[in-house]
């Protein structure tokens, strides 16, 4: 059973640029959020850009925010202070247990939308959307030097062809300690 939330913000912001520089001004405005109101329990990103599919802006705002995440969630449920994620994997289904507060990558499809009610409709018309704005800093990780390995040169023995090759690759085997 989803618990009821004691309060709601709601938050447009606009991409500005790289991932990097959107993710630290979401990360900015959250913090400067939560340094007015007080912690949020959760924090919900959409799963990917429809762009790019990029899915690192909620994860690096996350990091920056020194929280949990857990990306591409179709399920959340909130119990004590607990949030429990399930997404699905190519082995099944994982879940994932994070204490609050915490972030969560929304996969599309985790809500059905509707044709709201005309009484809903006009509710949301007194609900007030915060716009903040925000630029992202320049930083984090860079490029410093990149460093070929050196190459090895490495010659190929042809050992035989067909069944006559097999005295010979039972003794290389046995020059490699594979088998005695």
């Amino acid at each position: 059973m989803l618990a009821q939330p004691k309060r709601f913000s709601y938050q447009l912001i606009q991409p500005i640029g790289t991932r990097k520089k959107t993710a630290q001004a979401i990360a900015k405005v959250i913090a400067d959020l939560e340094a007015a109101n007080g912690k949020y329990d959760l924090v919900l990103f959409g799963n990917e850009s429809a762009d790019a599919c990029g899915y690192q802006v909620g994860v690096r705002a996350a990091l920056k925010l020194a929280r949990p995440i857990v990306n591409g969630a179709k399920g959340l449920e909130i119990d004590n202070g607990v949030a429990v994620i399930r997404r699905e994997s190519d082995a099944g289904v994982e879940i994932y247990k994070l204490k609050m507060p915490a972030c969560v990558g929304i996969k599309e499809g985790i809500n059905l939308p509707r044709y709201p009610t005309m009484k809903g409709r006009l509710a949301s018309k007194k609900v007030a959307v915060d716009r903040s704005e925000a630029t992202g800093e320049t930083g984090g990780l860079k490029l410093i030097t990149l460093r070929r390995p050196p190459e090895r040169a490495s010659n190929t023995v042809i050992l035989g062809n067909g069944p006559e090759a097999a005295p010979a690759v039972v003794d290389l085997l046995e020059e490699l300690g594979v088998f005695k």
